[in-house]
């Protein structure tokens, strides 16, 4: 009884709540679905009334699926309204040439069937990330390319690390060292801690565009409802008492007030604190670590980043793979990829460097089966279904077969975003209540083969996922090394245990 307590008095406190949902950046790039536009819509209220009771108002949906009816259906991969081709949404609702898609098309340089970098095709297929090809591929671990001074593996310049700082550069310590504030390319690092991160209120103006209508899609918020409130005060909570910390590091920063750089890589790591004061963890400027953990062996690089690019202050990053630590409170730390993730924002500068990240956004598309492997969090309340794929219930149960939780319901949400080109996948289940725990009970694949079977949700035919967005924002602060040690798993660090990306 003492967890529903704790749920029903975090709920009340949520429901009391409200958000601000800012607007992100314009699509960028040809490489694929970008952050939709839309302007600030100040006091957006994501709770509910304490004396209010939710009803469940949703309209049947009469409608007679077709291509060109702007709503994606299942075996679509996009409806842009029209059966017109040569638009990026093909006449029969499946994307045309895009990178990512496995073919080398017009204006690409590579393309190996997928949008993560360092692996030989940059995630935006414009580089080869060879040495020698003018551009600096920061994944591969390039701080040069081309210009003086720079090493035959672009992996350093000649006088970096002497300890003197010379014409050109911002800093020497007399090391190559990273994240230490001053990096192996001779620049100041610069970070950012988030102050706020949310799962966004699905209103039709945040997300990535998915479907090719030029609306945002967040079906991952729509599906909680009017318990958002609730599960985002399980992720709010770790950030806003500074015991979280979560930063946005700029690599290849050539411009130090980050105002207008052609090719910045941004990368999320996992913080530290470094001056044991907890309280100053949300204030610019505050001294902070890189743990370990969130970066990759031998090179030190982010585990997780975004090629991006930044003009006049405006953020944009992505398409990118990416695995994403997400705080989920008593729930435990989440890790799950966000495929064909961009992040955008404004970029504040003073005279001299970055000093803030407003009007954040990252969105993308969370694989359905990383869900499928995370517990429903619906175990927080005796007899709620949680427990996990292999004895109560998953993530993916609660989202897709839907939940009915105290006074509100969560789901129920199919997929809406086909990761694999075979067209939308679907899922038949039965939905839960607070005795009996949703269930998935068939699947059916793009093509309409049934898959029958709760274990259907790991069959590799099933690999589509749910449009997802986040709000966030930050505030500088000052690198002063690595944390040694530490774990991605449960204490307030990440788990490691997200699957690695396999698909196209």
């Amino acid at each position: 009884m003492r967890a529903y307590s704790f749920l029903v008095g975090v709920c009340l406190g949520a429901f009391g709540c409200a958000s601000t949902v800012q607007s992100g950046v314009g699509d960028g790039g040809d490489a694929g679905p970008g952050v939709d536009v839309g302007p600030d819509v100040p006091g957006v209220d994501t709770g509910l009334r304490p004396d209010v009771v939710p009803v469940d108002t949703a309209p049947v949906d009469v409608r007679v699926p077709r291509c060109g009816d702007r709503e994606l259906d299942p075996g679509e991969s996009c409806d842009d309204g029209n059966n017109t081709p040569g638009d990026g949404c093909g006449p029969t609702c499946r994307w045309e040439p895009r990178c990512g898609d496995g073919r080398v098309d017009p204006g690409e340089v590579c393309d190996d069937g997928n949008n993560r970098s360092g692996d030989g095709c940059r995630s935006d297929c414009r580089s080869d990330e060879r040495c020698g090809n003018m551009i600096v591929d920061t994944e591969r671990g390039e701080v040069c390319d081309g210009t003086q001074g720079c090493a035959p593996d672009c992996r350093s310049l000649t006088l970096c690390g002497n300890g003197r700082t010379e014409a050109g550069e911002q800093c020497d310590d007399g090391n190559r060292s990273r994240w230490d504030g001053c990096g192996p390319d001779c620049r100041n690092e610069q970070a950012v801690v988030l102050n706020n991160l949310a799962i966004a209120q699905d209103t039709g103006m945040l997300g990535c565009d998915f479907s090719g209508d030029r609306r945002p899609d967040n079906a991952f918020g729509r599906a909680f409802g009017m318990a958002l409130g609730l599960f985002n005060s399980f992720v709010t909570n770790g950030i806003s008492n500074g015991q979280l910390l979560l930063q946005l590091s700029f690599l290849n920063l050539t411009d130090p007030r980050g105002q207008n750089v052609p090719d910045v890589r941004v990368g999320w790591l996992l913080g530290a604190d470094a001056d044991m004061e907890l309280t100053n963890n949300g204030a610019p400027g505050n001294p902070q670590l890189v743990q370990r953990a969130s970066l990759r062996p031998m090179t030190e690089l982010p585990a997780a980043s975004f090629q991006s690019r930044i003009t006049t202050g405006m953020l944009d990053g992505g398409p990118e793979d990416i695995e994403l630590v997400l705080p989920a409170g008593p729930i435990g730390m989440l890790n799950f990829r966000v495929r064909r993730s961009r992040i955008s924002g404004l970029l504040v500068a003073d005279a001299e460097r970055i000093t803030e990240l407003r009007s954040g956004v990252l969105c993308g598309a969370i694989p359905a089966q990383d869900l499928a492997r995370l517990p429903n969090p619906a175990s927080l309340i005796p007899g709620g279904g949680g427990g996990g794929m292999m004895s109560r219930s998953s993530f993916l149960e609660l989202l897709v077969a839907g939940q009915r939780i105290l006074f509100f319901t969560i789901g129920p949400q199919q997929p809406d975003i086909d990761l694999d080109g075979d067209g939308l996948e679907a899922y038949e289940s039965n939905m839960g209540s607070l005795g009996t725990p949703p269930e998935i009970t068939a699947c059916i694949d793009g093509n309409g083969t049934r898959i029958p079977g709760r274990a259907c949700v790991m069959d590799p035919r099933m690999a589509d996922g749910f449009s997802s967005a986040f709000q966030l924002s930050g505030v500088w602060v000052a690198l002063r090394g690595v944390r040694e040690g530490g774990r991605m798993g449960g204490g307030g660090t990440a788990d490691a245990g997200a699957p690695s990306d396999g698909g196209p």
